[in-house]
């Protein structure tokens, strides 16, 4: 039971030291039924009933809540006091916020971040009837800011996970390369991973259960979608792209194959030139990725090899952040446009990122997807995962 609430209680820590970074008394976090996303990261268990949880500069956290979820609450180590409302919230809740007179609220909305707006309509309603309208307005602030980087800036024990989660991923590829044959379906090939995660005890990180990755022949289309029937042919270029969850936290790595014609040893020029351009790129990006840069000029380190190669710009993000989710809050390594501030923060020590500048053509042509998991450190990032820097060969059938 430790373990399983070690990183709320560093979350704990974390957010008492965030909130008086950004001057604000208190997060005040209302939720029933797993309504916030913020909640299983600050205390790892959910509320069935309505409940509020008040988290202090102090680092003096106190949940109010029904008689039924507070064996829950109790069992984290979060809270300082775990005090039981009878038939309403409303009045525990009003008596401790006049009481105590906080000069700023930090509350779970954002316009932009879906990870950050826990706050739903009817439990905003319901507190803007209980403290009113003018209350709000001199008091309560969003917590935008905070929220990024709890969840951004990862403690020792969300490190641990990660990188469990991508040495997991790693060794399930290592044997979908060794069993991968010419002939095989998308997916057949996916159902071998789908094995691996069955064999260690894991789940898809994105979808759950033992769904199986992304695995795309080029010829049949590189949209996000399913494996299907296509079967591989010599010459054939396959992208995998998989996330696993270990303990909560997943992983987000990406491979690509090319299936040998009859007679080679070796992939053909075109198509080595475009996955030699994506390691370049992965490796201008990754030289980036330091405290100093926003995420827009990470993206376009890695953009700027991409583009130069003669290659399509990247159609997404060079990257993003890691962590309790596949694709997560905080800094994202993409290109500047109107209204995408998250681009715009800094690089921060213990980030992790998935680094994936992409060439992306026309079925015809090669496309290549390669994709890194990296934890940014004071000496430069570190390679959380065991890298790809050259492409994956596989023999033509009876080879």
């Amino acid at each position: 039971m430790k373990q399983r609430y070690e990183v709320p209680r560093e979350k704990a820590v974390q957010v008492s030291s965030l909130l008086d970074r950004e001057d604000v008394d208190m997060l005040l976090v209302l939720t029933r039924e797993g309504t916030d996303k913020a909640v299983p990261l600050l205390v790892g268990t959910r509320a069935i009933h309505l409940g509020a949880m008040i988290f202090r500069r102090s680092g003096r956290h106190t949940m109010i809540t029904s008689k039924s979820d507070q064996g829950n609450f109790l069992e984290t180590g979060v809270f300082s006091e775990v005090d039981v409302y009878g038939e309403d919230l409303s009045e525990p809740l009003k008596d401790l916020l006049h009481e105590e007179k906080p000069r700023r609220v930090a509350m779970n909305y954002s316009e932009s971040d879906h990870l950050c707006d826990g706050l739903t309509l009817g439990l905003y309603t319901w507190f803007e009837d209980l403290m009113g309208a003018e209350w709000i307005e001199a008091h309560v602030v969003p917590s935008e800011s905070i929220l990024k980087d709890l969840r951004g800036i990862k403690t020792e024990a969300e490190i641990g996970r990660i990188e469990k989660a991508v040495q997991i991923t790693c060794d399930i590829y290592d044997e979908v390369f060794e069993k991968v044959r010419c002939g095989m379906s998308e997916r057949e090939i996916g159902a071998i991973f789908s094995e691996g995660m069955k064999k260690r005890g894991v789940v898809n990180g994105i979808e759950g259960g033992l769904a199986p990755p992304m695995v795309l022949i080029v010829r049949a289309g590189m949209a996000h979608r399913g494996p299907g029937d296509t079967k591989t042919v010599p010459g054939d270029l396959v992208v995998m792209d998989a996330s696993v969850r270990f303990e909560g936290y997943c992983s987000d790595i990406a491979r690509s194959m090319y299936f040998l014609k009859k007679g080679e040893s070796r992939a053909p020029e075109e198509v080595q030139k475009a996955f030699d351009t994506v390691i370049r790129a992965i490796n201008a990006s990754m030289e980036a990725l330091v405290p100093e840069n926003c995420g827009w000029e990470v993206d376009a380190a890695g953009r700027a090899v991409i583009e130069a190669g003669g290659y399509p710009t990247v159609k997404h993000s060079v990257g993003h952040q890691v962590g309790m989710e596949c694709h997560d809050g905080g800094t994202r390594l993409g290109p500047k446009k109107p209204g995408k501030k998250d681009v715009d923060r800094h690089i921060q020590l213990s980030e992790v990122y998935a680094v994936e500048p992409t060439v992306l053509q026309d079925k015809d042509k090669p496309s290549f997807i390669v994709e890194e998991n990296v934890l940014v450190t004071d000496k430069g990032v570190r390679v959380l995962s065991r890298r790809q820097t050259e492409l994956v060969l596989v023999p033509p059938a009876g080879v």
